[in-house]
């Protein structure tokens, strides 16, 4: 047989433990912080017929797709986002869901896009929606939990800015501009990439779309406005009245969400888009201010129409996701994510096979205490178990001779202090379980 070469497709990456074990820990930490505001975990398939999500993404996110024929020759897709397999389920478990109903899920989504430093096909996105309400509170609460979900990962509400404005907003300049509907799909399309593009290249592609100098103009002066301050709210509304009635909505939802999170940085950028077509309400992306370059590491909105195109009638919703591979990325770049080797706390050092039946229990002891434990397999000489469990990271090594069975003693050293002490065999759990400096 001819060997075959390892390797993994582009965009497509294995994480090995060092970089799993983080990946788990901060997936951990957005489940509780989830499940802190009552949201409830839901699954959904990976593959979706195609149906269900096109046309839903606009004409890029159409042509991103993985999309294909299956056996059954049925038109499947791999799912792009988790909002659209939610608003199918949505609609589909419709007299089974009691609303408002707030629900989370962690997993993969695939995207066929050019790769690049803290963007893969295959990435994880950590999504939280309110389904069946209209409130501003519920668009509140999403933006002070997404705020609190960075903050609990570790990262001061310093660091971070939550960018944020409507659809309403928008529509309702562009409407004073006469543009119709497909005009402002466009529009809005080509704002979303300013980031990305600068204004020139949001210049250039408004013209490439048959844009009038003047409409370009008033385009990109509307999307360069910033309100730091909801005290400087008035003067914004008196430079464009007809969004008044909308920004007075937006402030509104602003002042909820600092009263459930007021340390966060919320400003007004009109220039928040989101190029997807089914957001109808407020829109956000938070950034890191230290690490631009990676883009919003969060975003969502509202979408009270999504969830009708699977149902009978409009069904309200708001929703946040967080991008894991991307915040993973950043987090790294600044030197915020601490590499851990191991999950394991202890390794039990193998002296004697004579001894093994202790070790078991000693392992056995300490597991169901909530101590990860390795026992070494192979009767090594200690150095080699000794240099094993501090290339991992493990914190102790529990040795146990035939003089120490002796005595009815376990030596615990701490690999990380270099210090250690003698322990009675039966208080080794209660050794290694009480807190420690």
């Amino acid at each position: 047989m001819p060997k075959i070469e390892p390797r993994t497709l582009k965009g497509f990456r294995d994480f090995l433990p060092e970089q799993q074990i983080t990946r788990q820990k901060f997936m951990g930490i957005i489940r509780a912080s989830y499940e802190t505001f009552g949201f409830e975990p839901l699954e959904t398939p990976a593959l979706e017929y195609a149906e269900i999500l096109t046309g839903k993404y606009g004409d890029e996110g159409d042509k991103l797709m993985y999309r294909f024929k299956d056996n059954g020759d049925r038109d499947v897709a791999l799912r792009y986002d988790l909002t659209i397999p939610l608003a199918r389920v949505a609609a589909q478990y419709e007299n089974d869901l009691r609303k408002p109903w707030k629900r989370y899920q962690i997993s993969p989504v695939w995207r066929a896009e050019n790769s690049q430093k803290g963007r893969y096909r295959e990435f994880y996105q950590c999504d939280a929606d309110i389904v069946g309400s209209t409130s501003p509170l519920a668009d509140a609460e999403i933006l002070a939990l997404s705020a609190g979900t960075l903050v609990r990962l570790g990262i001061p509400a310093s660091n971070f800015v939550v960018r944020v404005n409507s659809r309403e907003i928008i529509t309702a300049f562009y409407e004073t501009l006469g543009f119709t509907a497909e005009q402002q799909v466009s529009a809005m399309r080509a704002v979303d990439k300013i980031d990305k593009i600068g204004p020139e290249g949001v210049t250039e592609e408004l013209v490439r779309f048959g844009f009038l100098a003047d409409d370009v103009m008033a385009i990109i002066n509307f999307a360069s406005i910033r309100i730091a301050k909801l005290d400087d709210v008035p003067g914004a509304i008196a430079t464009f009245p007809e969004v008044a009635g909308a920004l007075g909505k937006l402030s509104d939802i602003i002042r909820s969400a600092l009263l459930l999170a007021p340390t966060t940085s919320f400003i007004i950028d009109f220039s928040i888009a989101r190029g997807l077509d089914y957001y109808t309400g407020i829109i956000f992306e938070t950034n890191l201010l230290k690490a631009p370059q990676f883009g919003a590491i969060c975003a969502g909105g509202r979408y009270d129409n999504l969830i009708g195109t699977f149902s009978n009638r409009p069904i309200p919703a708001v929703g946040a996701s967080i991008g894991l591979d991307r915040l993973l990325a950043a987090l790294e770049e600044l030197g915020i994510t601490k590499a851990e080797k191991t999950t394991a706390q202890a390794l039990i050092v193998n002296f004697d096979e004579s001894l093994a039946p202790e070790y078991l229990k000693m392992a056995s002891e300490l597991r169901n205490a909530g101590v990860n434990t390795i026992l070494y397999f192979d009767t090594a000489d200690l150095k080699k178990q000794l240099s094993y469990a501090s290339d991992k990271g493990i914190k102790f090594a529990l040795m146990y001779g035939t003089n120490e069975a002796k005595e009815g003693i376990v030596v615990i050293k701490d690999l990380e202090k270099g210090t250690q002490e003698k322990v009675k065999i039966d208080e080794v759990v209660k050794t290694l379980c009480q807190p420690r400096n």
